[in-house]
């Protein structure tokens, strides 16, 4: 009896080991991590959150409002040029007149009257009643002919724009989904810790009171269940922050619960990337070498349009002038044609400045657009070398902790048999604890380093 009581103690005592191994391993792990709560009507895979991502985030609605705008700039530099129309009228009414009309005879009936016999009233004299209609047509102007190609260069900047926002959408929802689902398993992993540990208190606990146990071995045994609980409770503040952030990036209203429907394994497994993938890397490609290439283009029509200033600017205009008052000195034709013609002559270097200045901004552009190359090159290389380095990781950190889980059952039957010692089954379990810390660790690491890459390399237009 007294044998069995003692590997009954010394089996207490391994589960304390675990429990503390487990604890100390696992926690700062998944410290930073934190994810959805499930248990919401609304359900996500990973595929359908970037797709809701890609249709509702705040971030991509204003980028495609911008789009939108640049579009309407193009119409606005268009129309410029295009007939413009005016209507004007004016009305006027004079109480009290000078005195000129007291020159002549408003009887017809004589006095000095240089008309001759024709009357007039001195009342039309105080009121003027017009209308004029004025059409005016650009004819020819440089600075509109360039402005009119930037307008719809700038126009392709912010669809680039757009679709650089819309890569990092479905880059940070990847990230974010992933890491959501390795903290949900790690609470899984402290749940079950604690239901565990509370188990062990509760045989401990009546072990003490029969007199098998020391009080500091069930204190010990509280202590941990205290930590496990306060873990757990971080862990929650964090999914619950997490989920913030998820339903932020989607567009999802802060108070609306969302679940999330993959799991990690399916994920991981698809991240295999084909050799001829890997070497498909073109910098034209490249969203961000895209934007500078557009860029470098508006800083050329920036310094055309400067040098355009130094041509002459040609328009013409209609005017249909109607009268509707019967003022006798109301002799304007009602109909004019003109054209008007500016000449810039002299602005003391003013021009000439402008154009270096546009110049010099054009050389810098196409710098950053050589520096931009040789930059994204490396950086793709770092983002190959290190998803390939993660991607052998995961697979020996898999491979770890397959062996150290196989190892740990082995160890605890030996244990129970009789053949294996306490110290061999403390070791297997740190061992085995580890390796599942060392196993998510480079599971968060890979999906991190695949999603770079893929935005590195995407030129998908969504």
């Amino acid at each position: 009896m007294t044998t069995k009581f003692t590997n009954y103690y010394k089996s207490i005592k391994m589960k304390i080991r675990s429990i503390i191994i487990l604890t100390l391993t696992l926690c700062p792990a998944f410290a930073a991590i934190g994810q959805v709560q499930p248990g919401g009507p609304l359900r996500f895979t990973l595929s359908e959150a970037r797709d809701y991502a890609l249709k509702n985030s705040p971030v991509l609605l204003n980028t495609a409002r911008d789009v939108e705008i640049a579009k309407h700039r193009i119409w606005e530099s268009t129309a410029s040029g295009l007939p413009h129309a005016d209507l004007s009228s004016a009305y006027s009414y004079s109480p009290k007149l000078a005195g000129i009309t007291t020159l002549f005879d408003t009887t017809g009936t004589g006095g000095e009257n240089p008309f001759g016999n024709f009357v007039f009233d001195p009342e039309d004299f105080k009121t003027t009643f017009s209308m004029d209609i004025r059409v005016n047509q650009l004819i020819f102007s440089g600075q509109y002919i360039v402005g009119l190609k930037a307008a719809k260069v700038y126009a392709g900047l912010s669809l680039l724009a757009h679709s650089k926002s819309k890569v990092g959408i479905v880059e940070s929802i990847t990230n974010t989904y992933v890491t959501a689902l390795v903290a949900r398993q790690s609470r899984g992993i402290l749940d079950s810790s604690l239901t565990t540990l509370q188990k062990t208190l509760f045989e401990s606990t009546e072990m003490y009171k029969n007199g098998f146990l020391e009080s500091t071995d069930v204190d010990q045994l509280k202590i941990l269940e205290s930590n496990i609980k306060s873990s757990l409770s971080v862990t929650e503040r964090q999914i619950e922050l997490m989920e913030r952030l998820l339903k932020f990036q989607m567009g999802i209203p802060i108070d609306e619960p969302i679940e999330l429907a993959d799991r990690i394994d399916p994920i991981v497994d698809a991240i295999n990337l084909e050799a001829a993938i890997l070497d498909s890397f073109r910098v034209e490609d490249n969203v961000d070498y895209k934007m500078l290439d557009t860029q470098e283009k508006l800083m050329q029509l920036n310094m055309q349009v400067r040098m355009a200033q130094f041509l002459p600017t040609l328009s013409g205009y209609y005017n249909r002038h109607e009268d509707f008052d019967r003022n006798f000195f109301n002799d304007l034709s009602p109909n004019m044609f003109g054209l008007s013609l500016s000449f810039p002559l002299w602005s003391s270097g003013e021009r000439l400045s402008q154009t270096s200045q546009s110049r010099l901004e054009l050389m810098k552009a196409k710098t950053n657009k050589k520096m931009m190359e040789e930059n994204l090159l490396i950086q793709y290389e770092t983002a190959l070398s290190e998803f390939l380095s993660a991607r052998d990781i995961y697979s020996m950190q898999k491979e770890s902790r397959n062996l150290s889980r196989k190892i740990f059952s082995k160890s605890i039957i030996k244990f129970k048999e009789g053949v294996g010692s306490s110290l061999d089954l403390n070791q297997t379990q740190t061992q085995y604890f580890t390796a599942e810390g060392n196993y998510y660790n480079a599971l968060i690491s890979l999906v991190s380093a695949k999603s770079k890459l893929e935005s590195l390399m995407s030129n998908k237009e969504y």
